[in-house]
């Protein structure tokens, strides 16, 4: 009896006695076993059934529009959740307690997830709302017509044929609730009394607490959720006008289309031409990497900044029009490209190279194949790398090792039996032997490049300031957004890749790992330099032809929509200053050459 009296004054102390469904304790419990992982579950779930509840009241209006329901109809499916909670609470709450409760909660929370999903099956069922055709005007309101009652008994005809069953989606939407309501049963009554047997009691009014406190978060995020949501429409993803009519409208838009190839050209030299510059600097002119890169980080990078910020402020200050703006593109493209004109006859040769372009001495050249020698027979050079030296007879040798040289002092050889046959002179220096005229050529090409980057970048301001102007207002985000896509497409990913492609055509000799094709040692710098400058000729020339088209069909078309639709408008008035806001009719002009006024040769270039 004592014993009994005991266990009694325990339970009722508050001692924690765990209960039928306490999991017991084991010598490696899992992870989840833990009150603190259910209290986050448990705050999810609740969270979860919260958002869900207030998401569909803050739907309420958009159901009764897209389904053709009353507000009794809206409010018998807000009170569903309810009815489903109400059937259940009395009998869950009371023999759940004698039941395993976490999984209670969970198989609730199942069917809180399959009323959710049920909730959703009524938009995938029906067919794609569609507004019913009205007689309005181009402002977009309705007005009064004078069609007769057979056409208006046909469109309304139309309309009703495509309307859908929502006898169905009103029964769908209430069942879903009832599911709802039904999950949510065992969420609330079985969570909080197993933390309050499951924690200490001192801390189960936190717990609580915290659980609680979740529930009110949750209609909060459901009415944030259904405030971003209804700002879209029903069917956005389906709608006619989003992405392929649109861009259709635009990439048939001459000026548009012509505009953004131009960019795109010119993106490509900046993207295939600089991206190779450095290893151009290398090979034309012997400089280090680490110099090539810090005169062009120096030189040109800043001076291509300084470019895009003047051709903004020349625009502004000059008041360029639309056609002023296109023709000074044209300008800037021709200084530029003279500018890579004159790199084609600035450089350094390859020079004497033994073994690639001058035979060791009366042995026969054997291009491409590792040199071969009597010099250097007992050397065993490899050929995974090179270090140039120049030897004293002028020739630069691959290696000290293909000069045949068998001591080093600091950056001094001697003994180099392919240089001479007499030792006291047989000597080398590293580094390749310098060129005549080769240090005044670099001085040059660098003024250049500073020059062509300046001049250069002065185009792209007043293009997207074109480009943007040549489309409607609504479009304007869209259209720099397929500006971007097709520099990418077009202007960053395959001129790498061609640039990369030609470079290694003008390789001279490989170098071999393991019997593997490796990386290009020495190049035939001449071809090196008229291949590389020339693919820069050829986009920029390519560049030049649309902005040149471009001009014309402005001029072309607007002289040919001046006769017919605008004889008492001044050029200045049709063409404002870009550095205002665009005028509707010279926007409404421009986007209308996709309709209207073709500009032929356009459709030739592309």
């Amino acid at each position: 009896m004592q014993v009994k009296k005991q266990r009694r004054s325990r339970q009722s102390a508050g001692d924690d006695v765990p209960p039928a469904d306490a999991p017991r304790k084991k010598s490696s419990s899992s992870c989840f076993s833990n009150i603190k992982i259910f209290l986050i579950s448990e705050c999810a779930l609740m969270l979860a059934q919260g958002t869900v509840g207030a998401y569909l009241v803050s739907v309420l209006t958009t159901l009764e529009r897209r389904f053709n329901l009353q507000s009794a109809d809206a409010g018998v499916i807000a009170s569903s959740f309810e009815i489903g909670n109400l059937a259940l609470i009395l009998f869950v709450s009371y023999f759940g307690a004698k039941a395993h409760r976490p999984r209670l909660i969970g198989c609730g929370g199942v069917v809180m997830a399959v009323g959710a999903l049920l909730s959703a099956l009524p938009e995938f069922l029906t067919k794609q709302y569609e507004i019913g055709d009205t007689w309005t005007t181009e402002a977009g309101r309705d007005v009064c017509s004078n069609a007769s009652g057979a056409e208006v008994q046909s469109a309304e005809d139309a309309v009703c044929a495509k309307r859908s069953n929502t006898n169905m989606m009103y029964l769908l939407l209430i069942g879903a609730q009832v599911l709802l309501g039904v999950g949510a049963t065992p969420v609330q009554p079985l969570g909080v009394s197993y933390i309050d047997d499951h924690v200490k009691k001192k801390d189960s009014s936190l717990y609580i607490g915290i659980l609680f406190s979740t529930l009110v978060f949750g209609p909060a995020c459901g009415f944030i959720l259904g405030s971003v949501c209804t700002k879209f429409y029903v069917d956005a993803v389906f709608i006619d006008a989003v992405i392929p009519k649109v861009t259709k409208e635009l990439l048939s838009n001459p000026v548009f289309t012509c505009v953004i190839l131009a960019a795109c050209m010119e993106i490509a030299v900046v993207a295939g031409f600089a991206a190779f510059l450095a290893k151009y600097l290398e090979q034309q002119f012997n400089l280090t990497t680490t110099s090539a890169n810090q005169l062009l980080g120096m030189t040109a990078i800043p001076c291509a900044c300084l470019g895009i910020f003047m051709g903004g402020l020349l625009v502004k200050k000059l008041k360029l029009s639309a056609l002023g703006a296109v023709r000074m593109a044209m300008l800037v493209n021709l200084i530029s490209t003279a500018c890579y004109v004159s790199f084609l006859f600035l450089g350094c040769d390859t020079g004497s190279v033994a073994g690639v372009t001058a035979s060791y001495g009366n042995n026969t050249l054997q291009v491409g194949k590792r040199p071969e020698a009597p010099c250097i027979n007992g050397c065993n050079c490899f050929t995974s790398s090179i270090s140039p030296v120049c030897g004293s007879d002028g020739v630069t040798y691959l290696s000290a090792c293909f000069a045949g040289c068998t001591r080093a002092v600091g950056q001094n050889l001697s003994g180099c039996a392919c240089v001479s046959p007499e030792s006291e002179l047989a000597t080398a220096v590293a580094g390749k032997c310098p060129t005549a005229g080769c240090q005044e050529a670099f001085l040059i090409f660098l003024c250049i490049i500073c020059l062509c980057s300046l001049v250069g970048a002065m185009a792209q301001t007043p293009s997207v300031i074109v480009l943007i102007r040549t489309v409607t207002p609504e479009l304007k985000s869209y259209a720099l957004g397929v500006l971007f896509l097709l520099l990418r497409l077009l202007g960053f990913i395959p001129p790498p890749l061609i640039f990369g492609a030609t470079i290694d055509s003008t390789c001279l000799f490989w170098s071999s790992d393991c019997g593997d094709k490796g990386a290009c040692l020495l190049y035939d710098n001449l071809s090196y330099r008229r291949l590389y400058v020339s693919l820069a000729i050829i986009l920029k020339a390519v560049a030049f032809l649309l902005y040149t088209t471009t001009c014309f069909c402005l001029r072309r078309n607007y002289d040919a929509y001046i006769k017919s639709h605008e004889a008492n408008v001044a050029p200045a008035d049709f063409y404002p200053s870009l550095s205002e806001a665009p005028k509707a009719d010279r926007t409404q002009f421009i986007y209308n050459l996709s309709d209207r006024e073709y500009c032929e040769t356009v459709e030739s270039v592309l």
